[in-house]
């Protein structure tokens, strides 16, 4: 799963746990940059002027779309 693409684009996520988020990708983290579970992660914000989000792995990904 390319994450990377997703940088700076509103997306709906649907997770493993049954949830969606629906948000601005803020935050692109590869897997080195992480260090275990080497993992790239995203950050999604609710809006681009929001302060807080929450940062998903991509093994926490289910599925991912720009919208």
């Amino acid at each position: 799963m390319d994450l990377e693409k997703y940088l700076f684009k509103y997306v709906r996520v649907d997770t493993i746990y049954g949830d969606t988020i629906v948000g601005y990708v803020d935050m692109f983290c590869t897997a080195e940059e992480n260090g275990e579970p080497y993992f790239d992660s995203i950050g999604i914000i609710p809006s681009r002027a929001a302060r807080a989000g929450i940062e998903l792995d991509e093994s926490e990904i289910k599925s991912i779309e720009e919208i």
